[in-house]
Order: structure tokens, then C-alpha cells, then sequence
């Protein structure tokens, strides 16, 4: 049996599949630049709460996850939660702790639009330590020439940020919800802080 179809349905077919083509292609653009158009993205929200809890720079311990409330996508009400928040234009940043091969420790770097660029854990650490410097290219460029010479290598790790501003999300695993309070203070000996170049 031969299927007859109208001649007009043939002539809008072409303009039919252009524009499910062309929709596709806006759907997909707009999902993709929607974090970094969104008004209230991750650094927003972080900033806002940072800059509310606590007036000097540094680590700030965010709230324990409850259900409505929460601060971040994904979180889960096993991890006690800390950021810092950091502008490359006032200096580079470093973040630094000892770990006990027990604890689990997430460290997660965000560009301002909440890209992850770097992300790593407890196992990672070098000799039972975490040390990461933090710049733009220039800031670990003037690191970098800092070093030449007789002085023993650089035992931190160096990042190269994409955006001056952003932010690190640091977790910390608490097995039963009796372990908060640990897991809490585990964050609190993170320091996370601005240091000025050396001069050369």
C-alpha cells in the first residue's frame, strides 16, 4: 500500500525540523549560561552569609543542613559544611590543616560562577598536611620566581584560579550525627587566609 502525503506537508516539513533544531540549541544555551546569569548564584548566597556571620575574613562554618533551608544543591545532613570566600584582587589565599588519616575531608574550589577547577580530599595531603596557595596567574607567576635559587622546593599545592573571585567548600564527615560537633571542629583548625607576596 503506498502512504499519499500532501505535498503541502512535504513543503513544511524543512521548517519543522529548523525550527525543533533551532529550539534545541536555545533550550541547551540557556541551561548552560544559566549559572552564570542567575542573580543569586553559590557565591552570592555565600557572600551575603559570610559577610552576616562573620565581619574578618577567613573560614565561616555554615549552618547544619535542615530540610527548606538549605544553603547549597546536594547537601548532605552527614557532612558539617565551612567556606571561604576570596577576592584574588586583595592577594593570594592559602588554606592549610593537618589531617588524621581518619576523618574524612573534602576541599572543593569554585570560580565565581560556582565551577568546581580543583577539588580533593584527605588522601591527597602530602606528609599529613594540607597546603594550597590560591592565586590569579600573575600572583603564582611572582610565587614562582620567588623560588629560584638555592631554596628548598615549595611544599604547597598552586592554583591557578580562572576568576579573581570565588570560593572553597570544605566537608567534613561525621559518621553518626552524635560526630557533628567533631566534624565541626575539624573545620575550626582549617586556616584559610589572604598573605601578601613576597617583595623581589
Amino acid at each position: 500500500m503506498r502512504l499519499n502525503i500532501p505535498d503541502r506537508y512535504l513543503d513544511l516539513a524543512p521548517w519543522v525540523i529548523a525550527t525543533l533544531f533551532i529550539a534545541g540549541i536555545v533550550h541547551v544555551v540557556s541551561v548552560l549560561l544559566m549559572p552564570s546569569v542567575a542573580p543569586r548564584d553559590a557565591l552570592a548566597r555565600l557572600t551575603t552569609y559570610v559577610k552576616s556571620a562573620a565581619p574578618a575574613e577567613g573560614l565561616v562554618l555554615l549552618p547544619q543542613m535542615a530540610p527548606g533551608a538549605e544553603m547549597l544543591p546536594f547537601e548532605d545532613p552527614a557532612l558539617a559544611e565551612a567556606v571561604c570566600v576570596y577576592d584574588l584582587a586583595k592577594g593570594p589565599l592559602r588554606v592549610k590543616t593537618s589531617v588524621d588519616g581518619e576523618d574524612y575531608l573534602g576541599l572543593s574550589f569554585h570560580a565565581s560562577a560556582g565551577r568546581i577547577y580543583h577539588s580533593m580530599t584527605d588522601r591527597s595531603a602530602i606528609k599529613g598536611k594540607i597546603d594550597i596557595v590560591v592565586g590569579d596567574a600573575r600572583q603564582i607567576d611572582a610565587l614562582a620566581s620567588a623560588d629560584e635559587g638555592d631554596a628548598p622546593p615549595p611544599q604547597e599545592v598552586r592554583l591557578t584560579a580562572p576568576t579573581k573571585r570565588g570560593f572553597v567548600l570544605i566537608r567534613s564527615f561525621a559518621k553518626r550525627p552524635s560526630d557533628q560537633e567533631r566534624a565541626r571542629n575539624r573545620l575550626n583548625a582549617i586556616t584559610c587566609q589572604r598573605f601578601d607576596l613576597p617583595q623581589g
